[in-house]
C-alpha cells in the first residue's frame, strides 16, 4: 500500500493532466501534485480489507478441519458428468486428452471463474485504453470530413464598403479553384443550462442548396440525413444531451441579454463545439429582425487542396477578407494536441498486462500445486514434459479465450462509461471501437496468456516423480 501510494499519486495523476491539457493547453503547465492523506488511507485501507479478508476466509475454513486432516494432502476434486457429455455427436469425436480437459475445466470451477474474472478484467482495461484512442483521435477527422465538407470561413472586415465585399464576391465566383461559397451568419450566442450558460455557435446560411453541401445534418447512430427547413432549428447532439432537450422541445437562446425560444427540427451529430443551425426564415422569426450574413464559408475544388493556403493568400488581398480559418488547420491542430493521449492508453496497457500476468500467473501456481500428484502419475505412466504442459496449457488456452471474449463485451461498456465521464462541455466524443483494436487487445491478453505458461513449463519440468506419489501416511 505504501509503495502504491508513493507512485500512483504522483505518476497516475500527472498522466490524467497531461490528458487533459489537450482541451487546456498552456493552463496546466503549473499544477503540482501533492500527496492527499484521506485517498491514501481510502485506498491503503480498501487494499487491507481486501488481502486480510481471503485471509480470515481461508484460515477459517482450514481451522475448521481435524488435525489428521490437515496434516495429509487435498484430496482432488470429484469429478463428474459434464453437459457437453450429454451431446454424444460432440463427445464422441473428442479424444482422451481433450476429455480430461474439458472435464477438468469444470472440476476446478472456483478457478475457473476467477480466471475468466482476470483475464476479462485484463482484456476490458486494454479495450479501453484502443477505445479511447479510436473515439478521440477520430473526431477531428469526422468533424472537418465527414460533417463539416468546406475548406474555410472568411471573417469580412466590418469597415469594408459595398463596392468591396462585391469585388470579393465576384473573385469568388470566377475563380476556377474555387468550388462554390455562400454567405453565412456565425454568430456566438447562449443556452441555459440549469444554473448556468453554454455557449453556442448559431449557424444561419444564405444558400440552403450551398450549404447542404458544406454541411451534413444527421443522426449519429442510424446515419438519417436531414435537411435544413423553416420547421425548426437543428442542434448538435452534446448540446441536447447537456441541456436534456429533445426533437420537438422548445429551446430558449440568449442573445444581447434577452431570451428568445425556438422549436427543435432535429438533433445532429457533432463533436467539436455546440451549433445551432436555422434558415434565415426561421432567424428572422425567432429574432425579428433579417440576418446579418458577416462570413462566407468557401469549398476549393479537390485537385486544388494542396494549394488551398495559396487560394487563401489571393482572398486576403481583398480589404474586404479580414481573416480566413481553415478546417484542415483546426483538423491538423486537434490531432497535435490529442497526441498525448498516447501516454493514457501506454499505462492502460501496462496496467492491464501486470493484472492478466498476475493472475494468471498465481492461478496456475496454485493449479499446479494442487494436482502435483496427478501431474507426476501423468509423467511415470510416460508423458514427456511437453506432453503434461500441453495438458495443462489446453485448460489455460480456453479460458483464455472465453475471457478474451467476455472482456471484449466488458470493454464495451466500460468504455463507452468513462467516455461519458470524461468529456468536457465542449466536445462530444465518439462511442467507436474500430474493430482492428478488439485484435490488438485479444492478441495483446494471449500474448499475456503465452508468457505465463512458459514460466510454468519450467515449474512443470522440476515436477519429482518420487517425491510427489510418496505416501505420507
Amino acid at each position: 500500500s505504501i509503495l502504491g501510494i508513493l507512485i500512483g499519486e504522483k505518476i497516475l495523476p500527472l498522466v490524467i493532466i497531461n490528458g487533459y491539457g489537450i482541451m487546456y493547453k498552456g493552463m496546466m503547465n503549473n499544477i503540482q501534485i501533492r500527496y492527499e492523506f484521506k485517498f491514501a488511507m481510502i485506498a491503503a485501507g480498501a487494499a487491507t480489507v481486501c488481502t486480510v479478508g481471503a485471509t480470515i476466509f481461508s484460515c477459517y475454513r482450514a481451522l475448521a478441519e481435524t488435525p489428521a486432516s490437515l496434516m495429509r494432502p487435498p484430496a482432488p476434486k470429484e469429478g463428474k458428468r459434464i453437459l457437453l457429455e450429454r451431446i454424444p455427436l460432440f463427445w464422441k469425436h473428442l479424444n482422451f486428452t481433450w476429455k480430461s480437459t474439458l472435464r477438468n475445466l469444470f472440476r476446478y470451477k472456483k478457478r475457473f471463474f476467477m480466471t475468466i474474472f482476470g483475464i476479462s478484467g485484463s482484456m476490458a482495461l486494454m479495450l479501453v485504453g484502443f477505445g479511447l484512442r479510436d473515439s478521440i483521435m477520430d473526431i477531428a477527422r469526422r468533424q472537418y470530413q465527414e460533417l463539416q465538407h468546406y475548406t474555410g470561413t472568411i471573417i469580412d472586415d466590418e469597415d469594408a464598403t459595398d463596392k468591396e465585399r462585391q469585388e470579393l464576391d465576384e473573385f469568388l465566383k470566377n475563380n476556377s479553384q474555387i468550388e462554390r461559397y455562400t454567405h453565412v451568419q456565425f454568430t456566438k450566442m447562449s443556452v441555459p443550462r440549469n444554473k448556468s450558460n453554454i455557449s453556442v455557435y448559431v449557424y444561419v446560411p444564405e444558400n440552403l442548396e450551398t450549404f447542404n453541401k458544406d454541411v451534413t445534418l444527421q443522426d449519429r447512430k442510424t446515419k438519417e440525413k436531414y435537411k435544413l427547413t423553416d420547421a425548426g432549428t437543428v442542434i448538435s447532439e452534446k448540446t441536447a444531451t447537456l441541456t436534456g432537450l429533445k426533437v420537438g422541445d422548445t429551446m430558449t437562446i440568449t442573445k444581447d441579454g434577452k431570451n428568445y425560444e425556438t422549436k427543435i427540427a432535429a438533433v445532429t451529430e457533432n463533436y467539436m463545439g455546440h451549433y445551432i443551425y436555422m434558415t434565415g426564415n426561421v432567424y428572422e422569426q425567432i429574432f425579428g429582425e433579417k440576418p446579418d450574413y458577416s462570413a462566407t464559408v468557401f469549398t476549393v475544388k479537390e485537385e486544388y487542396k494542396e494549394s488551398e493556403s495559396e487560394v487563401g493568400n489571393e482572398i486576403l488581398k481583398h480589404p474586404a477578407a479580414l481573416s480566413i480559418s481553415y478546417t484542415s488547420s483546426l483538423e491538423a491542430q486537434l490531432h497535435r494536441m490529442l497526441g498525448a493521449l498516447d501516454t493514457v492508453i501506454i499505462v492502460l496497457i501496462v496496467s492491464a498486462g501486470m493484472l492478466a500476468f498476475v493472475v494468471l500467473y498465481n492461478l496456475n501456481n496454485v493449479n499446479i500445486t494442487e494436482r502435483q500428484r496427478e501431474l507426476a502419475t501423468l509423467k511415470v505412466l510416460g508423458f514427456y514434459d511437453n506432453e503434461v504442459s500441453a495438458y495443462v496449457y489446453r485448460e489455460n488456452v480456453i479460458l483464455t479465450l472465453i475471457g478474451v471474449l467476455a472482456g471484449a463485451v466488458f470493454g464495451i461498456f466500460l468504455h463507452r462509461y468513462i467516455i461519458r465521464t470524461v468529456e468536457v462541455d465542449a466536445v462530444m466524443f465518439g462511442r467507436n471501437i474500430n474493430p482492428v483494436s478488439f485484435l490488438y487487445c485479444g492478441l495483446l491478453t494471449i500474448g499475456f496468456s503465452m508468457i505465463v505458461n512458459l514460466f510454468m513449463h519450467q515449474k512443470l519440468k522440476k515436477i519429482d516423480m518420487v517425491e510427489s506419489l510418496k505416501s505420507v501416511e
